[in-house]
């Protein structure tokens, strides 16, 4: 059977939609704001002390004012500073590669189904867009269940609480973090696509039989 126009524009919008996740993930891989947080010194000169501090899943800047002058820092997973346990970011990155990999099979299924003559079954389509959510999902929930047990209360070094610095309670989570939401969201709107095709059960070749039939119909009459 050929696809109907319906059904094919249908799984052609899963395409782009697919492009769109793997272009959020890997921005969100990419950049350095999952989370954003402030610090100040709880000690001597604290109403002077300011510090701004964000990372990502690899690597991050940060930025400490003593009170005469701001030092900058950057860190990384190799030097072992990273503020995430290894087992949130490592988790998190996984899970999220898992992703790209899902939404980039999406994504070659939706232009070889869209560019079939015959009729297929978009059920791989439709898995490997829900096997993209779940990633995905897995990803938010390790990082967030990281950031709520230990990011929002420390971001610091050993050194800096040393030195009496603290970011409890001024840490936020970054664009980074709501660029995986939104490839969720982008994803989801796939599945959603590829559901309303599959249940639309028109195709070209069950109508033309039937036209075919009334008019073989029509000139038996005459």
């Amino acid at each position: 059977m050929k696809l109907n126009l319906f059904r094919r524009s249908m799984i052609f919008a899963t395409f782009f939609g697919s492009c769109l996740c793997i272009a959020l993930i890997v921005a969100s891989l990419g950049t350095t704001h999952w989370i954003d947080a402030r610090a100040r010194r709880t000690s001597q000169n604290s109403l002077e002390s300011e510090g701004r501090i964000s990372f990502g899943l690899f690597e991050g800047h940060k930025e400490l004012n003593f009170g005469y002058g701001w030092r900058n820092h950057d860190f990384s997973i190799k030097s072992g500073t990273h503020p995430a346990r290894r087992w949130a970011w490592c988790g998190t990155a996984a899970l999220l590669g898992s992703a790209v990999v899902c939404a980039g099979g999406a994504c070659v299924l939706a232009a070889l189904g869209s560019a079939a003559r015959k009729r297929c079954s978009p059920k791989p389509l439709l898995a490997g867009n829900t096997l993209a959510v779940l990633f995905c999902l897995g990803a938010i929930a390790v990082w967030l269940t990281e950031y709520f047990l230990r990011l929002q209360h420390n971001v610091m070094s050993d050194e800096d609480l040393a030195n009496t610095w603290s970011s409890d309670g001024m840490a936020d989570l970054g664009i980074s973090f709501w660029l995986v939401v939104a490839a969720t969201i982008a994803a989801f709107v796939n599945d959603v696509c590829i559901l309303v095709a599959m249940s639309d059960g028109r195709d070209v070749d069950t109508i033309a039989p039937a036209l075919e039939e009334k008019v073989n119909g029509a000139i038996m009459l005459y």
